[in-house]
């Protein structure tokens, strides 16, 4: 997404995907019931499948590519639906109440648990998961799968990272940008690094930029588990009893925007995108998604460096899943799902459009990413600690409307002056809880 997906077209596909997501994930929420499923097929030959997508300009050619490769491997045709991110649900969700939906569609892995929840996803086959699986990383399988089975593919990722203006950071006395994970500075260091930069900097610039903005305030979650807690409980269906790792973060968080190190306009309500800021040098680092890095295009040295850690590293799940509907053509659906997430299919498939693999067995260090190539080998090591529980809280069928809680919680939470920060969680997670259980 352009929060948490790829279409690498451009920031026009970003701006509609960002302010359209909230009000589309209400309206699903409230219009995903009553779906009806195709009982024949009689409108589509059987060897002809139908992909519901969006796509800029490269990704579309690569699902050309992959659909060529199916169809002279299997005889199969996939056709392409190609139809704006904004209105990508709204048109399968159309189908699905019609009974006429697609054969499987592009679909962000926040959004993924709503329609396994639904019923109308066709699990894998138990062999071809049996396949599949020990291929994968183990936080993408568990964006896919639940206690039903594993519901669509986990096609690509992206995640993101902080970059560092470089002559800002010499000129707060910072030489020492750590590069590797193992290295990343922690919460406390960050804070401390922010603080000299903020002091240095010129009239008109802050220290950093946050990406927690609208449909990106899920990647506030990283701070709670990079204290090693949870947002939701162990069972998905209520918010975490132990609020501690919630209370550290909001404090660490916070003092960001009581400080002023970061602008107003980063506030989560707020739709101004952190690689903005950062190319027009309003701030001097920024958190930024990988799927960003095609059309960065900044007049100064910069460096990327991994995410703060504190009692481990966590970083956000971005990127997008194929799942396919439970209809008359679902098991070639699924061989073409299962397809696309082949080794060389996911390698051919990132190198044309500057995403990152979910295969451990694709050798990212040989992959030519388009743009920043070596910055990208970072983000693959920067999304190896995407954390397979973490996931699965981002993924519940609910997971769109809390997101929103998050939004107003957060916006409030940085708002909220000398409000004690338990006293802030607690209404957050109630807040969470509210959501989760209807």
């Amino acid at each position: 997404m352009r929060d948490g997906t790829t279409a690498p077209a451009g920031r026009s596909l970003r701006v509609t995907r960002r302010a359209a997501l909230l009000g589309a994930a209400t309206a699903c929420l409230s219009g995903c019931t009553g779906f009806r499923l195709p009982d024949s097929g009689a409108d589509r030959p059987t060897d002809v499948l139908q992909l519901t997508l969006w796509a800029g300009p490269e990704e579309e050619a690569a699902f050309r590519a992959l659909a060529d490769g199916f169809r002279a491997e299997t005889g199969v045709e996939v056709r392409l639906q190609i139809v704006p991110f904004s209105q990508t649900l709204t048109t399968v969700d159309t189908g699905l109440r019609t009974g006429a939906p697609p054969d499987l569609f592009r679909v962000t892995y926040n959004d993924i648990g709503l329609y396994r929840s639904q019923g109308v996803l066709r699990a894998l086959d138990p062999s071809v998961a049996a396949e599949l699986e020990p291929a994968v990383a183990e936080q993408f399988w568990a964006a896919v799968t639940d206690e039903d089975g594993t519901f669509g593919v986990p096609h690509h990722t992206d995640t993101s990272m902080v970059l560092v203006n470089t002559a800002a950071a010499e000129a707060a006395g910072v030489t020492d940008v750590p590069e590797r994970l193992d290295d990343a500075w922690t919460w406390e260091e960050f804070l401390d690094v922010s603080r000299r930069v903020a002091d240095s900097a010129g009239a008109g610039r802050t220290a950093l930029a946050v990406n927690w903005q609208q449909a990106g305030a899920y990647r506030w979650l990283n701070w709670v588990d990079q204290a090693d807690g949870r947002l939701l409980s162990e069972g998905l269906d209520d918010a975490a009893p132990d609020p501690s790792a919630v209370v550290a973060a909001l404090d660490v968080t916070r003092t960001f925007f009581r400080e002023g190190l970061t602008p107003s306009s980063a506030l989560p309500k707020s739709s101004q995108y952190t690689d903005q800021l950062f190319g027009a040098q309003t701030v001097a680092m920024a958190f930024v998604g990988s799927f960003t890095l095609p059309g960065l295009e900044v007049p100064f040295d910069w460096v990327a460096t991994p995410l703060p850690r504190q009692r481990r590293a966590s970083a956000d799940l971005g990127g997008n899943a194929l799942a396919v509907v439970d209809g008359p053509r679902a098991e070639a659906a699924a061989a073409f799902a299962a397809y696309c997430v082949g080794a060389q299919q996911q390698a051919d498939f990132c190198t044309a459009t500057g995403v990152l693999p979910t295969r451990t067995d694709v050798d990212a260090a040989g992959l030519d990413f388009p743009a920043y190539p070596e910055v990208m080998q970072q983000y693959v090591e920067q999304v190896t600690v995407v954390q397979p529980d973490l996931v699965r809280q981002v993924t519940v069928p609910q997971f769109n409307a809390v997101n929103s809680t998050l939004v107003d919680q957060l916006e409030l939470a940085f708002l909220a002056g000398e409000r004690p920060a338990d006293q802030v969680a607690d209404d957050l997670l109630r807040a969470v809880a509210a959501e989760v259980a209807r």
